[in-house]
């Protein structure tokens, strides 16, 4: 197992912990969506990642294109676990999103996924982990996006208050992960009314950073109520972006993946690189205030 170095970018519980016990080491957290189709571009992407620094990966949905029904299904070796065995191969932490496409089939078939692969972590289809001081939030997104799984709901907002209230204390940097974001300076301009109603009473003004997929691009969207969106699905089918990006927030439709590194408990530097040559496509700063509670 290569030498870890301290940064973020999107499973190992012990190599976490003993890396973060080391101070004068950085984590890398690497962050990938959309990258469930079989081609040229997800082979380029996994290639990329597994050949990076990155010190653990946060898949952020659409796991597959067809959604897998069990954990013996086709689908789920051909899309995901055969592809990805170079990468899995690295024992570099593997963090799952579930995304609509994975609705297609049972998204609890990567519950039992991430108990037969040691390097996949994945203990619910929501879930909180920290690193230090520095706190996730994994979210389920597509019950919100779709009308019909209006009843699965509830359980996740109650969840998220009582960790919100939990937390609070103990992050000093908070990043939300899912699938869907909530507007979009690309082809797909703003989250249904549902979705968008759960984001702004819930994420945006909350999180410190919310990090998505679903629009098949790398974006800095910029700020909304103080929290950052940034969209990394760029994982296998690249397109939808704007032919003009709004002045200060980038948009492109190159295969890639986010790069995020703590500098600071409370400042996280990010970048955008290019899965072809490594190039950095773009890097900023944001600041970051914990958990607000509204």
């Amino acid at each position: 197992m290569k030498l870890l170095k301290t940064i973020i970018v999107l499973t190992f519980l012990f190599p976490l912990n003993h890396i973060l016990s080391k101070e004068s080491e950085e984590l890398i957290f690497c962050f990938v969506g959309d990258a469930g189709e079989v081609n040229p571009t997800q082979a380029m992407v996994v290639k990329a990642l597994a050949n990076s620094d990155c010190s653990l990966v946060w898949h952020l949905g659409d796991i597959t294109q067809l959604g897998v029904q069990s954990i013996d299904d086709p689908e789920l070796q051909e899309s995901f676990l055969k592809p990805f065995k170079p990468f899995l191969e690295t024992e570099i932490p593997f963090y799952l999103t579930i995304g609509n496409h994975d609705y297609k089939g049972d998204p609890n078939v990567y519950l039992e996924v991430a108990r037969n692969y040691p390097s996949i972590y994945h203990p619910s289809n929501f879930y909180t982990k920290n690193f230090g001081r520095l706190c996730f939030f994994a979210l389920d997104t597509t019950i919100f996006d779709k009308l019909y799984y209006f009843y699965k709901r509830g359980s996740q907002i109650r969840w998220l208050q009582e960790e919100i209230e939990r937390l609070k204390e103990e992050c000093d940097f908070s990043i939300a992960v899912a699938h869907h974001p909530l507007f979009s300076s690309g082809d797909r301009d703003r989250a249904n009314p549902q979705l968008a109603i759960f984001l702004e009473n819930y994420v945006f003004g909350t999180f410190d950073i919310y990090i998505t997929g679903h629009n098949h691009v790398l974006a800095d969207e910029g700020d909304h109520k103080d929290t950052l969106q940034l969209i990394s699905a760029t994982g296998a089918l690249p397109g939808g972006s704007p032919q003009e990006t709004e002045l200060g927030k980038f948009n492109i439709e190159t295969p890639g993946y986010l790069r995020l590194v703590m500098s600071e408990s409370t400042v996280a530097n990010y970048e955008f690189i290019d899965a072809k040559n490594k190039d950095i496509l773009w890097s900023k700063q944001k600041k970051g205030s914990g958990l607000r509670i509204r």
